[in-house]
């Protein structure tokens, strides 16, 4: 009788310790009066170049969230422009600490995809979104601002042979270049403006100066828009305002210069422009001097696009942010150009891998 007595006692007290167990854990009950955020730090201003890009920034810091109760805390810090209301915002991280190390790059991207013009100064705002569980909603920080000067990515750099001849006067420091954009040493290739005087001669060297290494043609006739290029005399045998030439430079003994396309002007079009959308473009004329497109336009607020010979076939427009380019180089059949209305210095650089431009506000 004892042991049934004593065995009664213990099942009681474990059936007792069970309950207050289950009763200690669903009284843990959440509240939004109890929830309460950190505080987000200002940030000094922040100065991004390219050479330093891939350091890190200070730690952007904020003091600990609180849910009322002991709980795992995730803090995501967001990223907007002054006065934006957080729409358009971009992510920069998501941590379980009180604060955020990122790349000087990281915080530059944020502010491409915010659609910021490379290279100015913005006012930006932050905040830092607090969360326990997807049920829960998150806990939102103080809003802080500060500056962040952005840099323009430096251009890419590409191997190149010189085309020297009489629309540069024969002048290495005036000429125009074929590039290996490849970067395999095998073709070098790019739009030449000849200006009308490529029948007059020209050259290939491989150096910037007359160092014997320069290569002309003794075929009397273009085959198939090809010559065969060697030590020889000037070449005359290609036609054509503005052309895009191709160096096949795999065999030293067999190289050829082909001739891929011929166009004969720039113009500017868009919404912008004096002709809007509709031929004539507006043309932009090839200065000698600078080797760039120029032209003096009247724009209105609205968008422009590069184009060749009035045609669609061939023009150029905006990168994407996401490629990481100098917001000055221009992608074949890229985007459009927002520009805001005012008389410009319109420049276009076509003697590149990425062509380039540029709007000079003159003074009104």
């Amino acid at each position: 009788m004892k042991i049934v007595k004593y065995t009664l006692s213990i099942l009681a007290m474990v059936i007792a310790f069970a309950a207050c167990t289950k009763d200690s854990s669903s009284n843990v009950v959440y509240d939004p009066a109890d929830a309460a955020s950190g505080t987000l730090a200002t940030p000094a201003a922040v100065v991004l170049t390219d050479e330093t890009k891939g350091n890190d920034l200070p730690a952007f810091t904020w003091t600990k969230s609180s849910f009322g109760f002991d709980a795992a805390v995730t803090y995501t810090v967001e990223l907007a422009l002054e006065n934006s209301d957080f729409s358009p915002m971009r992510v920069i991280g998501s941590v379980s600490a009180n604060q955020l190390v990122i790349k000087q790059i990281d915080l530059q991207s944020a502010l491409e995809k915010l659609k910021v013009v490379l290279g100015n100064t913005y006012k930006v705002e932050m905040r830092v979104k607090s969360q326990m569980v997807d049920q829960i909603d998150p806990i939102i920080s103080n809003v802080v601002k500060f500056n962040v000067t952005t840099f323009k990515p430096a251009e890419k750099q590409y191997a190149k042979v010189w085309i020297v001849g009489d629309y540069c006067g024969w002048n290495h420091s005036r000429s125009q270049f074929l590039y290996d954009a490849a970067g395999e040493g095998e073709y070098f290739e790019g739009w030449v403006a000849f200006n009308g005087k490529a029948q007059n001669g020209f050259k290939i060297t491989y150096t910037g100066g007359w160092n014997g290494d320069d290569i002309g043609t003794n075929d009397a006739a273009v085959v198939n828009n090809k010559i065969k290029v060697e030590p020889g005399g000037n070449i005359s045998l290609f036609d054509g305002s503005i052309m895009y030439l191709k160096l096949d430079n795999r065999d030293p003994n067999n190289r050829t210069l082909e001739r891929v396309k011929t166009i004969s002007r720039i113009g500017l079009i868009g919404s912008a422009t004096p002709n809007e959308w509709n031929s004539p473009d507006t043309e932009l004329v090839f200065n000698e001097n600078t080797n760039k497109f120029e032209a003096t336009v009247t724009l209105k607020d609205g968008e422009i696009k590069f184009r060749a010979d009035n045609d669609w076939g061939l023009n150029w427009g905006k990168f994407d942010a996401s490629a990481g380019k100098n917001p000055d180089q221009l992608n074949p059949g890229g985007g459009n150009i927002a520009v805001t209305a005012g008389t410009y210095k319109i420049t276009f650089t076509l003697n590149k891998v990425d062509p380039t431009y540029e709007l000079i506000l003159l003074d009104n």
